[in-house]
């Protein structure tokens, strides 16, 4: 069984709203005042909302879309898609401080960690790239990219004249290292790259807009599909050609977007930004066990818009961040979960 921990109960561990990281814990001590912090246009909203979150703001790059744990577990990585500023940032796990910043020409949502701990790959948006960092010392180190597809014209001032046509979205990596796998979101593909020189080996048709990757430990790949209602199954062949072979779909809810496995690979967590659900799979038979539900808790039945998940490191607490609330969800979760 799963239970939906009220709203009034739960506590936020990190959330990654507008241009800043906010972090709080259960009975966290308040830090000291800080003048920046009254700046009123720190917490205001483009939309003109105000927002006064429980812990202290990090000043970060604009629209940080994803954030991930350093292998160490002492960092946080950050992948920002914002306008005047994009690329990724370090940021130490302890005190928010700014680490390290890498500017790229674009970026999107994929970021993952080699099972080694030693290579980020993080994509590159609009200009049909990823990128490779290396990762050593808490600190990035760019070694190479791979594109995607040829670059587009571009104009005197550099600016780039149009969008890209692959536009890297998720990113995950096999269990032995040796494969990268790329939801090419405008590509309507999952790419497979050779992680030992990042050459495209394969490209595999997914359906209009894939957007998130995972990839369990048995080598299966579930991909999600942003413009339908499925997530794509895909096993490994054994093949250095053709790694991957279609394997079905698993239907969950509309919209499907961010997924997050669970520490035995048994169950996969898909959110649906569209009707504000979570749906729970069961990866042995490939059929949702249930669907959490995350409407706004004052109404009206849709408008919170999951758009990212994190599970507590006991897998307890299933932590979803709403997109269109500034808020982030918990959801206490039993033991078969």
């Amino acid at each position: 069984m799963i239970r939906h921990r009220p709203r009034a109960a739960v506590f936020i561990l990190a959330v990654v709203i507008g241009g800043a990281v906010v972090g709080c814990s259960p009975g966290a001590p308040q830090p000291a005042a800080d003048p920046a912090a009254d700046d009123d246009s720190r917490r205001r909203l483009p939309t003109g909302a105000r927002l006064d979150p429980a812990g202290r703001l990090v000043d970060v790059m604009p629209l940080p879309l994803t954030l991930v744990a350093s292998p160490e577990g002492d960092a946080l990585v950050l992948l920002a898609s914002g306008w005047r500023a994009q690329g990724v940032q370090v940021l130490d796990r302890a005190s928010g401080r700014v680490r390290q910043s890498l500017p790229q020409r674009a970026a999107f949502v994929g970021m993952a960690f080699s099972p080694d701990g030693r290579t980020l790959w993080a994509s590159g948006g609009n200009e049909d790239i990823v990128y490779r960092y290396q990762w050593a010392g808490g600190q990035a180190r760019l070694v190479d990219s791979t594109r995607l597809a040829p670059p587009t014209p571009r104009q005197a001032d550099g600016a780039q004249k149009q969008s890209g046509v692959r536009y890297p979205a998720g990113i995950a990596t096999s269990s032995d290292g040796r494969w990268v796998y790329v939801a090419e979101n405008l590509g309507d593909s999952l790419a497979v790259l050779d992680a030992t020189n990042g050459r495209v080996v394969q490209r595999l048709p997914i359906g209009r807009y894939p957007y998130g990757v995972v990839a369990t430990r048995d080598g299966t790949v579930y991909a999600s599909v942003w413009s339908g209602d499925d997530i794509r199954v895909y096993r490994p062949t054994g093949s250095d050609a053709q790694p991957l072979v279609a394997d079905g779909a698993i239907e969950v809810a509309r919209h499907p977007s961010a997924m997050v496995l669970n520490a035995a690979h048994t169950r996969l967590f898909v959110a649906s930004g569209s009707t504000d659900r979570v749906s729970v799979v069961d990866l042995r038979t490939r059929r949702v066990l249930t669907e959490l539900r995350d409407p706004p808790p004052a109404g009206p039945a849709q408008g919170s818009t999951p758009n990212a998940l994190a599970l507590s490191s006991d897998g307890a607490r299933l932590y979803v961040a709403e997109g269109d609330a500034n808020a982030v969800a918990v959801f206490a979760l039993d033991s078969a979960s």
